[in-house]
């Protein structure tokens, strides 16, 4: 079995999440404020076991990790610089340049322009390189294998029921609807859908980690914009049954209580409130493996993802009903 740890959070001032459907079968609430839910028997064994097959036949590579919020970290550095570094040592070095030739005021003026012009695009390109080395060592972070599935042509594929029962559990019906989805809101399935980034299945061997991080992207709106912009729901399923290690852990939540998840079961929790507001208490990680460990990945966005990250309108309309 796979554990979650669960626990008590931070006060951080955001908004309400998302809605979904609190009356799909299986849904347990296991902590509120930020929510967590654990939903019993997401996916039949069957399924589980055909997401795990089509990612051995299509491969998996080392799983990629973003340096998100490199946008905001590059300018906020900049700006500083700027504002400090860049300036004085602009000033001095044009007042060692005009002290020793008897210039005037108006020399100082110059030779500190110019001197900013030089020192600005050196300290940039020096923060350019500092932000590409922190990019490249945050790849030690994750040592896990995956791949996306994005073929949900056959009927029976674990990807295509993946995506149907994430679709019916982001379905919010309204007051005067009901809570069934029928035929006729096959299209409202599709809307859904195109929200999704494909399917991503992960495998975690023995000792590989997915150190400490966060889903949603403070930066969102510009590092992702090709993408659907901001994460505002993480929905994992367990493919297969862990007896040891494996842990996902919400390492800024005080441990409270546990829920453990086995083959079948999913965890869906909240990145992002629902206008995409960052939400910093849902820092997660998954903890050294022991066991084996398959699971599979559906990220909510708060735009249409199109591909290759989301599906393709071919498949939506064909697949999602």
């Amino acid at each position: 079995m796979t554990t979650t740890t669960i626990a008590a959070p931070e006060t951080v001032a955001v908004g309400p999440r998302i809605p979904i459907n609190e009356n799909f079968p299986g849904l347990k609430k296991v902590y509120s404020n930020p929510d967590i839910f654990v939903i019993n028997n997401f996916l039949d064994d069957p399924y589980c076991n055909d997401l795990i097959d089509r990612a051995l036949e299509k491969k998996l590579e080392r799983s990629p990790v973003a340096y998100a919020g490199w946008t905001d970290d590059f300018k906020d550095l900049v700006e500083i610089s700027s504002k400090g570094p860049v300036a004085w040592i602009s000033l001095v070095s044009a007042w060692f340049q005009v002290k020793d030739n008897g210039g005037s005021q108006l020399d100082l003026v110059v030779h500190s322009l110019q001197n900013y012009a030089i020192v600005f695009v050196l300290v940039t390109a020096l923060i350019g390189l500092f932000t590409y080395s922190r990019a490249e060592g945050l790849k030690s972070l994750r040592t896990s294998t995956s791949t996306t599935i994005d073929d949900l042509s056959n009927p029976s594929s674990g990807a295509r029921e993946f995506v149907r029962q994430s679709a019916k559990l982001f379905y919010y019906p309204g007051d005067d609807d009901d809570d069934d989805i029928t035929s006729s809101q096959s299209s409202i399935l599709q809307q859904e859908a195109a929200l999704f980034e494909a399917p991503t299945v992960i495998k975690y061997e023995k000792d590989q980690i997915l150190a400490p991080h966060y889903d949603a992207n403070r930066s969102a709106e510009i590092e992702d914009a090709n993408r659907g912009g901001q994460t505002l729901a993480t929905l994992l399923v367990y493919l297969n049954d862990v007896e040891k290690g494996g842990l996902t852990r919400f390492g800024k939540l005080l441990s409270s209580s546990a829920a453990t998840n086995t083959i079948n079961n999913a965890l869906l929790f909240f990145p992002a409130d629902r206008n995409g507001q960052f939400d910093a208490r849902t820092e997660h990680e998954g903890m050294a493996a022991i066991d084996e460990k398959w699971i599979a990945r559906i990220w909510k966005h708060k735009r249409r993802v199109p591909s290759p990250f989301g599906l393709s309108e071919s498949t939506l309309s064909n697949s999602i009903d």
